[in-house]
């Protein structure tokens, strides 16, 4: 196979030095006589021929394709190729995709006409961007210019598939050569010729139509012309004359379909693949399509990865601390081995973090908030919250290609995709003494799908109308072995998928709460109650009284008048007696910011709790605690 390989590449190098010493081809030279000439064409049959084909503006097909090649200098015949091919065809919107099959490695190739570019979605993997051929008049996908526009188009179907040409500047005009049977079906035969005075090349295509009265699956009633074969046969000549190479192929053209009726999900690129395109790409942020995670949530989250099938869940409680309050996490999730949950907060604004153990009531304080690497196949969850900023609260400006809508998680929920290519991430880990080896995966392609919770609803005065409900996030990372010798053959990849549940905008009171920290370990803290009286009857016991608003009301109220933070406030409850018509409101107020170290101390900057309780004692009973309800 080597040695056929090197006697194609030797006659191809004889050929180009040929061409090198005579650039034009004789004034005479109308094609290869074996297979074409344009002058004199072939003769057409004696039946009288029917009406041109006519073909659709929008089209879906596969097709079968089988090549021969021959060198006769050599009187070798190299084994032949078969390759499967999809076509999805739209003239309307000058877009064209074909996806091929050959030998089970499956590439998609995406035209965007428009911008003159072409992305190639090799496998699954990643992706490569090229510039789209232009008035190459033997390349059907090459863009043209229709004339009055000066915008490259994709080029009409009868030029697509390299049947005809009725543009003067390139006219093509088949011959009818009868009526003959391609795969049991009557057809009408036509034979077109092109040829290449430059590189002497010829090509002779016969194709095969159904006739008008043969009915095919996918067909209409606009009448629309049915491909069915072409036998395509290509030479390249000396300039004296002989043939130096011959190529020979037979297309079977199924299922072809005048309109595109495949899913949005068909027409996608792969999953998880970004495409750079360069200098000149429009790329953009999350919030210009309306994607934006809110100043708080709740959710819940699945994750999986490429090394394992078992789902890793945790849930999530968000604060990004745009209100005045403290930018904080919490994580609850099932370590490995244990048999309940773990609470973890963070504490981005004290720099600390709280574990508590939901088993036995216990906590730990420790400070900081770790931000060493973990392995995100290994560690799934942990590597999401050291790496929130990106996701979440600071994800990349002006980095994301959006690449529309489609179905996701099932069919059940229409998503809009965005992604986005973060290059020497994330760092590579040691599964053995989890440290890190000092290198990175090279790129790391990231995926996000988000959707509308209610798309007819009216949205809030504080959030635009927009993608409120993240579906999922896919991470796919590839490296190579040998980074000074990167192939396809040896790429290595990984990924990791979150899918996530029962997104919710709501805050509540206890979402971060730490009294049970300063409980277990001795800490001050101290239960208090107070009772005001209302003056607006008994509206506080309404059936309109949002009472979430009301918590968060007194909360504020409670921060001011003890002048401590809102992370020292636990455990409020408001009860209302009506035959009194007061308002009891129960409360904990937790000591002064822990210090951790051996012997942990107190920040004294605070207002110990003895402090705070007289503030709120004077701010009382001097009449400017209030609420409304």
């Amino acid at each position: 196979m080597q040695q056929h390989s090197v006697c194609v590449f030797l006659v191809l190098l004889f050929i180009g030095k040929y061409q090198a010493q005579e650039t034009a081809a004789p004034p005479d030279w109308n094609g290869d006589p074996k297979l074409c000439t344009i002058s004199p064409p072939v003769t057409p049959s004696p039946l009288p021929p029917p009406p041109m084909p006519k073909f659709p503006r929008q089209a879906e097909f596969a097709l079968e394709r089988v090549e021969i090649k021959n060198l006769p200098t050599f009187n070798f015949t190299a084994p032949s190729e078969l390759t499967l091919t999809e076509y999805l065809y739209d003239y309307d919107a000058n877009k064209l995709i074909i996806v091929k099959n050959k030998n089970g490695f499956i590439d998609a190739e995406y035209f965007y006409y428009d911008k003159l570019k072409k992305s190639t979605y090799i496998g699954t993997d990643y992706c490569v961007v090229s510039n789209i051929t232009v008035n190459q008049d033997m390349d059907g996908a090459s863009a043209i210019q229709i004339a009055p526009s000066t915008e490259w188009h994709v080029r009409p179907m009868n030029e697509f598939l390299l049947f005809s040409s009725e543009d003067p500047s390139r006219r093509i005009t088949p011959v009818y050569l009868g009526t003959d049977i391609a795969r049991g079906i009557p057809v009408h035969k036509w034979q077109s010729c092109y040829i290449n005075k430059t590189d002497f090349r010829t090509v002779r295509r016969i194709w095969y139509f159904a006739q008008e009265t043969v009915k095919l699956p996918g067909s209409t009633n606009d009448n629309y012309t049915t491909p069915v074969q072409a036998l395509i046969s290509a030479s390249y000549d000396f300039p004296n004359g002989t043939q130096a190479a011959e190529f020979d192929e037979v297309f079977n053209v199924y299922s072809f379909r005048p309109g595109i009726i495949e899913s949005a999900a068909a027409l996608s690129p792969p999953k998880g693949v970004f495409c750079s395109s360069g200098p000149g790409q429009e790329l953009i942020s999350l919030k210009d399509v309306g994607v934006e995670w809110p100043n708080h949530f709740s959710v819940r989250v699945d994750a999986s990865t490429s090394r394992s099938a078992r789902w890793q869940r945790f849930h999530i409680r968000y604060n990004q601390g745009r209100d005045g309050e403290a930018r904080r996490l919490r994580y609850d999730y099932m370590p490995p081995g244990s048999e309940d949950f773990e609470s973890v907060i963070h504490d981005y604004s004290d720099n600390l973090t709280y574990t508590i153990d939901r088993r036995v009531g216990s906590c730990k304080i420790s400070a900081g908030v770790r931000t060493s690497p973990v392995s995100a196949i290994s560690d799934p969850i942990l590597f999401f919250i050291i790496h929130e900023a990106r996701f979440i609260f600071s994800p990349p400006e002006k980095a994301w290609e959006y690449n529309g809508l489609r179905p996701c998680r099932g069919n059940a929920i229409k998503c809009t995709i965005l992604t986005t290519s973060v290059d020497n991430f994330p760092a590579i880990v040691d599964p053995d003494n989890g440290m890190t080896t000092g290198e990175t995966w090279a790129v790391t392609n990231m995926e996000y799908g988000w959707s509308i919770r209610a798309p007819f609803a009216t949205a809030t005065p504080d959030r635009p109308k927009g993608f409120d409900y993240p579906v999922s996030l896919y991470l796919k990372s590839f490296r190579f072995p040998d980074p000074s010798n990167p192939s396809p053959l040896t790429i290595r990849t990984e990924d990791v998928e979150y899918e996530f549940y029962e997104m919710s905008h709501e805050r509540y009171p206890d979402d971060f709460d730490t009294s049970l920290c300063y409980r277990s370990l001795g800490y001050p803290y101290s239960h208090l109650v107070f009772t005001l009286n209302l003056n607006k009857g008994n509206t506080i016991d309404s059936n309109n009284l949002n009472r979430l608003r009301l918590i968060g009301q007194v909360y504020f109220n409670l921060i001011n008048a003890t002048q401590i933070k809102y992370s020292r406030l636990a455990d409020l409850d408001i009860d209302h007696e009506r035959v009194s018509n007061d308002v009891s409101v129960f409360f904990t107020i937790l000591g002064q910011t822990v210090i951790p170290g051996p012997t942990p101390t107190f920040n004294t900057n605070e207002p110990t709790v003895e402090a705070a309780r007289d503030s709120l004692t004077r701010a009382i009973d001097s009449g400017k605690f209030k609420f409304d309800v």
